[in-house]
């Protein structure tokens, strides 16, 4: 389905480059739409032929948006995990250099106290030799235990971070493991499964189902589509016209009947999407079909999925990492140093005429004000 949707991409280009921006082509296509297609004309009567029932054109589009943004959001988080797996390498790689150097600092250590002991039985009175040696050895001890703590440390790091296939080796069911990791890789089956004739995938808050069609379907009137807050039934017209089911079966969760919308790539499949009642994740579509383990899922959450208040929350949290690491003031201290540093000048301030100097306070997370006496003494001096 990419190749198909690539071969347009120089006709869309060249439309996107005359308009200069995304709302200008966004624009050229739904004008295109409305001059050349029934795309916006509503359908009156059963008996019209052309344009759409009322709601239709609006989910046709918002069904296409949701679907590449998926996509979007799926590639973004296998990137993410790239991205960690590249960062798991390269601690193992030091780990590897480490245990390396520890083998280089031990056979050096075993030499010096051949050396030393050598010199102790040669019965020779020169002490000053010896001090050196045994300081030498001493040294190479401490670097011996310095490098075996990073050693370890790293080592620490590391362990949690196995290949997947270790991790499916040890996995109690290894085969159900196999099998869903193979379900991970696809946008289709992300979070889901693949089943005899469509596949699913799911959010913590959405389904999106991929439902398998013959290539003689390529007009929406063929399709019948029924969708219950816990039932659903799709079926199409075969050949000689009689209705044939494709999918008919009680859903395992309840689902917003409303908000459910389904859309026909000709001759390939139906899009259906539908928003779950309750956030949690579907061990299956249907109550009878194969349940997948949901321990073996991505059951992470991009902060778009979270409400406002939670996404300020942790862009805070965020921040005050950042400027923690760099030794900088967080939020709740720049609050407070914003309110000090409009009074510290203010008529009556016994710190009028001398320049604001937050490092001089240390302030709290409930905002407590306390003098940094290390500070104030240097700034005294």
């Amino acid at each position: 389905m990419d190749d198909k949707n690539q071969q347009y991409d120089n006709l869309l280009i060249g439309i996107l480059q005359n308009e200069g921006n995304i709302s200008g082509f966004l624009d050229a296509v739904f004008g295109f739409l409305f001059r050349r297609t029934d795309y916006f004309r509503i359908m009156k009567s059963k008996t019209d032929k052309l344009g759409f029932l009322p709601g239709t054109a609006s989910n046709l589009m918002v069904s296409a948006f949701k679907k590449y943004e998926k996509i979007a959001t799926r590639d973004e988080q296998k990137k993410d995990k790239g991205h960690k797996t590249e960062r798991d390498k390269e601690k193992a790689s030091t780990v590897t250099m480490d245990t390396q150097q520890t083998k280089d600092v031990s056979d050096t250590t075993s030499k010096h106290m051949e050396v030393s002991n050598e010199k102790k039985n040669s019965n020779r009175p020169n002490q000053d030799t010896e001090k050196p040696l045994n300081t030498s050895a001493e040294q190479s001890n401490t670097e011996v235990k310095d490098q075996s703590k990073l050693q370890q440390d790293l080592k620490d790091d590391s362990v949690p971070q196995k290949s997947n296939s270790a991790k499916i080796e040890q996995d109690p069911n290894p085969e159900l493991a196999r099998q869903q990791a193979i379900y991970q890789a696809s946008s289709e089956s992300y979070n889901g499964a693949i089943r005899d004739n469509y596949s699913w995938s799911q959010s913590i808050t959405d389904l999106d189902i991929c439902l398998k069609i013959p290539n003689y379907i390529k007009k929406g009137k063929d399709i019948k589509v029924c969708i219950e807050k816990k039932h659903i039934k799709v079926s199409h017209k075969d050949e000689s016209g009689q209705m044939v089911e494709l999918m008919n079966g009680e859903l395992c969760w309840e689902i917003i009947k409303e908000e459910s919308i389904w859309s026909l790539v000709p001759a390939e499949h139906i899009l259906i999407n539908l928003d779950k009642k309750q956030e949690r994740w579907w061990e299956a579509i249907l109550t009878t079909e194969p349940k997948i383990n949901v321990q073996k899922i991505d059951a992470s959450r991009p902060m778009t999925d979270l409400d406002e208040e939670a996404q300020t929350k942790i862009e805070e949290m965020m921040f005050n990492e950042r400027q923690k690491k760099l030794g900088l003031p967080q939020s709740h201290e720049k609050k407070v140093h914003d309110v000090l540093a409009q009074a510290w000048n203010a008529e009556g301030s016994p710190f009028k005429g001398q320049p604001f100097d937050p490092s001089t306070l240390n302030v709290d997370q409930g905002g407590m004000i306390t003098i940094n006496e290390s500070e104030a003494n240097k700034k005294s001096s």
